[in-house]
């Protein structure tokens, strides 16, 4: 018995592994169509909304989450650098919760920064997500570059971007 469990634990972890690889942000590496939640609760931002021609930035985040926290304050004191990327930003966490996160780091004054909330669940499962922040950056025409989990210092993700 205790062989066959270790058995069916080994073939569900070979299993499990081979599910990361074919992770639906590596089956379809351009960028997603998808649409958040925006601020106000009544609006939507989306992929079709996204400047042409930039790098664009997903973070998904939670507002509670330190790590997280720590990424928008590396980001918003590396704003020059990133002037020219699309960042959007989302969560699954409440509207309020997103309302102050998005004024704790004055987010509102980046008219490069778009923040929403994934009321569809999408992000998550497309790019199985398994810490936060959770970065997928895409190249100006919008192929994917790399993801990064966790925390991640700006130069890394300016390197990636080829701003560097």
């Amino acid at each position: 018995m205790k062989i066959f469990t270790l058995f069916l634990f080994a073939v569900m972890c070979v299993k499990s592994y081979g599910q990361d690889q074919d992770a639906p942000y590596l089956k379809y590496p351009s960028l997603p169509s998808f649409s958040i939640l925006q601020e106000d609760s009544t609006s939507w931002y989306s992929s079709r909304d996204i400047k042409k021609g930039v790098p664009v930035i997903i973070i998904l985040f939670s507002p509670e989450c330190d790590h997280c926290k720590k990424q928008a304050s590396l980001m918003t004191k590396n704003m020059t650098e990133l002037r020219n990327t699309e960042i959007i930003m989302a969560t699954f966490q409440p509207v309020y919760k997103m309302k102050e996160f998005i004024r704790q780091y004055k987010l509102y004054q980046y008219s490069n920064v778009h923040v929403g909330r994934d009321v569809k669940y999408f992000f998550g499962p497309f790019y199985r997500v398994r810490s936060a922040p959770f970065l997928a950056l895409y190249d100006k025409n919008r192929n994917l570059i790399t993801v990064f989990e966790g925390d991640t210092k700006v130069d890394k993700i300016l390197d990636a971007l080829g701003k560097n």
